[in-house]
């Protein structure tokens, strides 16, 4: 009698248990978003890495002026913006787990290659191709809403983006151990930042087609229980349609897109989030530098703040998903990097300058992926 009592609400703890949603989040969370979280590390330290090499030698040894090391910075996001959208469109084409590898390898080949230029016109135009391959990398964004719907995709996006700051510390850990390796086998410090960080991209470009699937139906680690959980929930939410032909590439929903007053007002605000934020990513060495840091005290005294924000980034995912206020978390973040920034300008004391780093970032930081969630769950 007591056996018989016992069985179902035994069945019924493991039919909770294995529930095939709670095991396909899970599975998605554990399998995918490590691999782009990686992708992104990269990519923003294939980009912003030059701020390092900057203050390790780089613009005396090319002889750049200050403007010409600005225009270098430039050019990266001239290519980077004009391959945007074509890119994300070739990625519904091919497939992001073919097209997301592929220029990862490309853009770590040419960050490499960055190691051993003799020229500011060299430089150019390495700059000029990193710019051209990482433009496919927001595609990242289009890639998660294949898998996951609006109210848990934030979250998801706000671990990937923590990556950013995270590069941020893991590119002044990395430059601060580079830079002993000045003189060795005839490059200098600079270039080996170049030649060590572009390297690990490339290694890491090639085991992505090992592991991200094109779609949820594609996913091998997903049971087929957990694939129909998947694909009911992105259908519920509007995500993807019961015809696959409705789920095709069209150039009248591009055009839509473009005509959506939200689809706009979002894009000017992350064009100006932009602006502070790769400003911060670039100059943050050299803003240290000059509060009396060292080269190499300043490679690492730039790791604080960037942990700090990949922190507060993630926190304010999380809180945005579970609450359902994008809205305010990007007015928040504003509220705070105009905060740092005042203090940074407003202050003749160093320590209050770097204090004030540790709102600028992070502020400015958590803002932007709630920015990139926004036009995928107000558009579908």
């Amino acid at each position: 009698m007591s056996d018989s009592k016992e069985r179902p609400s035994s069945k019924l703890a493991d039919d909770v248990k294995f529930h095939p949603g709670r095991t396909a989040w899970r599975k998605l969370d554990y399998r995918i978003i490590p691999v782009i979280t990686m992708f992104y590390l990269l990519s923003f330290l294939d980009r912003t890495n030059v701020g390092n090499a900057r203050i390790a030698g780089l613009q005396t040894d090319l002889k750049m002026s200050n403007k010409q090391y600005t225009i270098a910075l430039t050019v990266t996001y001239v290519t980077y913006v004009a391959s945007e959208l074509p890119s994300n469109l070739v990625l519904k084409r091919i497939g992001p787990n073919i097209l997301l590898p592929s220029v990862m390898i490309l853009w770590g080949l040419v960050a490499t290659l960055q190691g051993i230029v003799t020229s500011y016109h060299g430089l150019l135009v390495c700059r000029f191709f990193i710019g051209l391959f990482e433009g496919a990398v927001p595609g990242i964004v289009l890639y998660l809403s294949m898998f996951y719907p609006r109210r848990r995709l934030q979250t998801r996006i706000a671990a990937f983006f923590s990556a950013a700051s995270l590069s941020g510390a893991f590119s002044g850990i990395l430059a601060f151990g580079i830079i002993h390796l000045n003189g060795k086998r005839g490059h200098s410090s600079w270039s080996w930042i170049f030649l060590i960080e572009g390297t690990i991209t490339i290694a890491c470009g090639l085991l992505g087609y090992f592991l991200l699937p094109r779609s949820p139906a594609d996913a091998w680690f997903l049971n087929e229980q957990e694939k129909s959980h998947v694909a009911e929930t992105l259908v519920v939410d509007g995500v993807m349609s019961k015809e696959l032909e409705a789920d095709g590439f069209r150039w009248s929903e591009v055009a839509k897109s473009f005509m959506s007053p939200q689809v706009v007002l979002v894009g000017i605000i992350y064009f100006m989030n932009g602006v502070a934020l790769y400003g911060l990513a670039y100059f943050t060495p050299s803003i240290v530098a000059s509060l009396g840091f060292t080269a190499a005290a300043a490679q690492l005294m730039t790791v604080p703040p960037f942990v700090v924000s990949a922190v507060v980034t993630l926190a304010a995912g999380l809180i945005s998903d579970y609450y359902k206020c994008r809205g305010v978390v990007i007015i928040v973040g504003s509220l705070i990097c105009v905060v740092g920034f005042g203090l940074f300008l407003g202050s003749s004391n160093h320590h209050v300058q770097y204090g004030s780093l540790f709102l600028s970032i992070p502020g400015t930081y958590l803002i932007q992926p709630a920015l990139a969630a926004r036009p995928v769950t107000i558009c579908l």
